[in-house]
């Protein structure tokens, strides 16, 4: 393992090349990657630390962030990968530092702010199985049947922003649908213009197949604007969801 501190991510996921100057990297473990992600909310964090495992596999990662939901999340994720995680607090900042089970290291930060024990509790607590694939996305089998062009009950605009989160994270996600069905209003998702063709392009290129209903396009007249995934019928739905596992969103 180099002795370099190296960079990766930065609050809106750019590369970066330099520990930002106001790090303390007496407090960084050496030879580990950094992801800045002070300012961005939850589940960027999460999947800025996810990116940085598995473009640098077995390497100890020490994640930034500078609010609680964060600091919790991004803890929860590092002991689902089977790390060692400690957490350690300096003004607004938490330096969250994952080890890969069986990885030794000699750690550089016993100053931290946080207390001793409460570094020493977060670290126990880190599974003993042996660590899990980052790097391998699986299906779970499951279908979704996305049925509007939002996600949740209550205000449409909001329901827009969590819908493209969620589609972001499903592209990001190990564990894919094995096939995403899109009716009514939803289909408006798979056509041109659509905020949503980034992930769902990913999510077709990752082996997921994305459908759109056929009598819905024509309802809102973009059957020619498709520009990701194909074109299905009601019946082929129908009979997904009488003979496989269906997610409705």
């Amino acid at each position: 393992m180099s002795d370099e501190v190296k960079a990766v991510y930065g609050a809106d996921l750019r590369s970066m090349t330099e520990v930002p100057n106001d790090v303390k990297k007496e407090w960084l473990v050496q030879g580990s990657v950094v992801v800045d992600m002070r300012g961005s909310l939850c589940p960027m964090p999460v999947i800025a630390t996810k990116k940085a495992m598995e473009e640098h596999p077995g390497a100890v990662i020490t994640t930034l962030v500078d609010n609680e939901v964060s600091r919790d999340n991004v803890t929860k994720f590092g002991k689902s990968r089977q790390c060692e995680v400690t957490v350690a607090t300096g003004g607004n900042t938490h330096y969250l530092t994952m080890v890969p089970a069986g990885t030794q290291v000699a750690t550089v930060s016993p100053e931290a702010s946080a207390t001793k024990a409460s570094v020493t509790e977060v670290a126990s607590e880190a599974p003993k199985s042996p660590a899990a694939s980052v790097s391998s996305p699986n299906f779970g089998g499951k279908v979704l049947l996305i049925t509007k062009d939002y996600l949740g009950e209550g205000n449409e605009e909001l329901g827009r922003t969590l819908m493209k989160t969620f589609m972001f994270c499903l592209a990001e996600s190990d564990v894919k649908p094995s096939k995403i069905y899109f009716i009514n209003s939803g289909v408006k998702m798979v056509t041109e213009e659509s905020p949503h063709l980034e992930n769902l392009k990913n999510l077709v290129e990752a082996g997921v197949d994305i459908a759109a209903c056929g009598i819905c396009l024509d309802f809102y007249g973009l059957k020619e604007k498709v520009v990701v995934g194909s074109i299905t019928n009601l019946y082929a739905i129908t009979e997904a969801m009488l003979t496989e596992p269906m997610v409705t969103l």
